[in-house]
């Protein structure tokens, strides 16, 4: 192939279903995410030459917070990202060849966090004995994801000894939302739920009144009964979480406690993946020296340094285009 010049574009974009034309034809709006483009190779004198076999190696820098790939409420809103080869090619009449080859595939953006370095925990208190039950309930944090679980203490003391404990409830909800021009369209679901029954919950008699402690752990992804999406907030489409505690007395009892908070549910590092980015990130700078040194320009007479991601299979590090001063995530596209 004779070629002159070969461009590299990534970009994404969120996507909303407008309305439907047909069983299977679907009428999108779309918003760009971001668009990036960088050129790869030029030809020395920007004339065509001859490639048969050529290795280049690349990175494309990602902006530190665009969202995750995501599909919610079946395709009504999906966010989707693509990777292009843009190749000037010498045009031939004969074989209706035109002057650009474009080679295009889907790329997943998979957003990673890192566990927040200082929690956010809430307390809900009542020790008045009149209400009959006292309790001092409390959340860890209100960001959590793989590596970092939802951890409830449930802190119980019965000012009336005739009250008894059924069960204790704490589940993860999830609510997507995607905006069509003045329409709303909302889906809730259930993410996962764990049950405590009263008779496991040890009650202390060793204090004026009978109490109990509970320590409950939820851990993502173990105790997800369903698929979920990770908690994201685009132009027109959102995904949110919430925390929901049932302390259950009776059905119909006036004892019974239902709390609720807003929370965040991220794509957390486990330890290996984390080893794995400051392997890859390292990895990098060799990446960069070497194209530095070689001043962009590919070698035929010798390879460049491996250039295998270390990232754990089908993962990638990043996290439509907003800023780049966010220092809690890595994003970094490579091939």
């Amino acid at each position: 192939m004779y070629i002159k010049q070969i461009k590299l574009s990534f970009s994404g974009a969120e996507f909303i279903q407008l309305h439907d034309t047909g069983p299977k034809f679907l009428n999108y709006g779309t918003n760009s995410i971001c668009n990036i483009t960088t050129e790869l190779w030029k030809s020395d004198n920007n004339d065509y030459k001859e490639i048969r076999n050529m290795i280049l190696p690349f990175e494309i820098p990602l902006p530190n917070d665009i969202p995750s790939s995501l599909s919610v409420n079946k395709d009504r809103g999906k966010i989707e990202y693509s990777l292009r080869a843009i190749i000037s090619r010498k045009p031939n009449i004969k074989t209706f060849q035109g002057s650009t080859k474009v080679i295009q595939c889907a790329y997943i953006v998979d957003r990673y966090s890192l566990p927040p370095s200082i929690p956010n925990p809430i307390t809900w208190k009542n020790d008045k004995p009149k209400k009959g039950i006292g309790y001092e309930i409390s959340l860890n944090d209100r960001v959590f994801g793989p590596r970092y679980p939802i951890i409830v203490r449930v802190k119980l003391t019965f000012f009336d000894a005739r009250v008894s404990l059924e069960d204790i409830v704490i589940s993860l909800k999830e609510y997507t939302a995607v905006t069509i021009k003045s329409e709303i369209k909302k889906k809730r679901k259930n993410v996962g739920k764990k049950i405590i029954k009263g008779k496991q919950i040890p009650i202390s008699k060793e204090t004026q009144y009978n109490e109990c402690i509970m320590d409950i752990n939820f851990t993502i992804p173990d105790d997800c009964l369903s698929i979920f999406n990770w908690s994201e907030e685009s132009f027109h489409i959102e995904v949110t979480h919430k925390v929901k505690i049932k302390v259950n007395f009776g059905i119909f009892s006036r004892h019974n406690i239902n709390l609720e908070v807003p929370v965040k549910i991220k794509n957390m590092m486990s330890e290996e993946e984390e080893s794995c980015l400051v392997a890859e990130l390292l990895h990098q700078e060799e990446i960069s020296r070497y194209l530095d040194s070689e001043t962009l320009q590919p070698r035929y007479d010798s390879s460049p340094p491996s250039y295998e991601p270390n990232l754990p299979t089908n993962q990638t590090s990043t996290l439509p285009s907003y800023s780049l001063n966010n220092n809690t995530d890595s994003q970094t596209s490579q091939t």
